[in-house]
């Protein structure tokens, strides 16, 4: 069994993060910035979301952790491929998108509008970046499912279904309305699981009274 330090640090991870990544998803403006556009907030939310990712990796890690079956290896092997594809998706492009806003911003007048119009281009339908954005959305959700899976036999079912529609909405983007209702559920489960009573703790005392 794990001591009171290591349990409460396990649930600081496994309610913090989820939490943190909660409240990004809140402040993350509904569009990026274009040319004119305030964008040091935009940064520094796509900053902060370099350290959730990883964070959100640690939190499906301790998920698994000391599981065994095939769903919890395959998940674990998942954790990394899906740091480097959704980091590559919601931050680091994220962040050359609000450069990219920040330098239009300090060209002159004359240039601003060409600069705009790049910007622009850059929402424009194109494979690659369709393949970055449902790849990193399918490996999160290929992830967080086979967690939920490896967890069938120790969560409750209900802890489970919140998990999955949690997962199954965040995949969908991790700003507003989609990414905070998505991680609300998949937190709400994760609680459910983790601070709910424990049939063990009540053996033991069984046990006594039986003496």
């Amino acid at each position: 069994m794990q001591s009171e330090p290591g349990i409460f640090m396990r649930r600081t991870v496994l309610l913090g993060v989820p939490l943190l990544y909660l409240m990004l998803g809140l402040l993350h403006p509904t569009s990026n910035p274009e040319v004119g556009d305030e964008t040091d907030f935009f940064i520094g939310l796509h900053v902060a979301q370099l350290f959730l990712i990883a964070g959100l990796a640690y939190t499906l890690w301790l998920l698994v952790q000391g599981l065994a079956g095939r769903a919890a290896t395959v998940a674990r092997a998942l954790i990394l491929p899906f740091v480097v594809g959704y980091t590559v998706l919601d931050s680091v492009l994220g962040l050359a998108w609000g450069i990219a806003a920040e330098k239009a911003n300090g060209l002159s007048p004359a240039d601003r509008p060409a600069a705009g119009r790049l910007i622009d281009a850059l929402l424009e339908p194109e494979p690659r970046g369709y393949i970055l954005y449902f790849g990193a959305g399918l490996l999160w959700l290929a992830v967080a499912l086979t967690v939920v899976t490896a967890l069938r036999t120790r969560a409750p079912r209900p802890a489970l279904v919140l998990m999955a529609i949690g997962a199954i909405v965040f995949a969908l983007g991790h700003a507003r309305p989609m990414g905070p209702i998505g991680m609300t559920l998949f937190l709400a489960g994760i609680a459910w699981q983790e601070l709910r009573p424990r049939r063990e703790s009540a053996a033991p005392a069984a046990l006594l009274q039986g003496r």
